[in-house]
């Protein structure tokens, strides 16, 4: 959705900051790196941050990987030819959108033991899709999706602004560049 639609139609600048959310089937979303987990909450731990700035990870880098891109190609030329277009348009139109990158996508996993033996996850291993009620969120890292080879890099921060009721929701601020 991200690839085909742009100005002067639709302004993805519009949402300013609100990330796109998919649901956890939606197979247009196609992750090109294998996922890392990003924050860890524990509400029972005692050291849980208080109010303020809390980075939850270092710094990540996620390296795009070959064998996702010929995975996520296929996925969007099987759907362009079911809806329709030539083979030519199809393989033409999969590659541009399977090499390219939106965001950063991030689901939840719940851990419901100490152990981690009993986890209901948003999304199957490596990021497959799969029916789930939460939602994937995709924050966009520019108003046009960005151009990526395997290989490339996409390095990644993370923060969050803990307020100090209970009631104030925390607030996420990522930092992506493509390396």
């Amino acid at each position: 959705l991200h690839y085909s639609l742009g100005p002067p139609r639709f302004d993805w600048e519009k949402l300013n900051g609100e990330p796109v959310r998919l649901n956890c089937r939606d197979e247009t979303l196609q992750i090109l790196a294998e996922p890392k987990l990003i924050e860890d909450i524990e509400f029972s731990d005692r050291d849980f941050p208080s109010a303020g700035r809390w980075t939850p990870s270092p710094q990540m880098d996620f390296p795009i990987l070959a064998d996702r891109l010929t995975a996520a190609e296929k996925v969007y030329f099987d759907e362009l030819r079911r809806e329709g277009a030539s083979e030519r348009e199809a393989r033409n139109l999969a590659l541009a959108v399977a090499h390219s990158l939106s965001g950063v996508a991030c689901w939840p996993a719940l851990v419901l033991d100490p152990a981690g033996e009993l986890v209901v996850p948003s999304r199957g291993l490596s990021g497959v899709p799969q029916k789930s009620h939460w939602q994937t969120v995709l924050p966009l890292l520019a108003a046009r999706p960005i151009s990526v080879s395997a290989g490339d890099v996409v390095r990644f921060k993370a923060a969050v602004d803990l307020g100090a009721e209970v009631n104030t929701p925390p607030r996420y601020t990522f930092e992506a560049q493509l390396c």
